[in-house]
């Protein structure tokens, strides 16, 4: 994801149609204030984690918050892109499960190019 992304002004709408601080937020999200502000600037994507987090404090599929991953570009990760996918469709065990997979198959490309 990129700088450009409508996420942050995205997730910034929608926290405050619901009447929510971004100090609320974090709250509800279980992560810092900082994040929320660095996230609604476009400054950085959230990590796994990080999206997981806010998505649930506001009931929320990855689509409401404006990722739409027909228009990814190529330059952007697709073990992140996956694990956000499943993130949508699974339960918390299957993520565990797949996140694992996904970490342990990008250490195996990483090695791959390295040779």
């Amino acid at each position: 994801m990129n700088k450009d992304s409508s996420f942050g002004k995205k997730l910034q709408q929608i926290r405050k149609a619901r009447g929510l601080t971004q100090e609320k937020l974090a709250e509800l999200a279980g992560i810092h204030e900082k994040h929320i502000s660095k996230l609604e600037l476009g400054t950085y994507m959230p990590s796994f984690n990080t999206l997981n987090k806010i998505l649930k404090a506001l009931d929320l599929s990855i689509e409401d918050v404006g990722l739409n991953f027909e228009k990814v570009s190529a330059n952007d990760n697709p073990f992140y892109i996956k694990s956000i996918q499943i993130l949508n469709s699974a339960n918390e065990q299957e993520l565990e499960f797949y996140y694992g997979l996904l970490k342990q198959a990008k250490k195996g490309l990483d090695l791959y190019k390295e040779n």
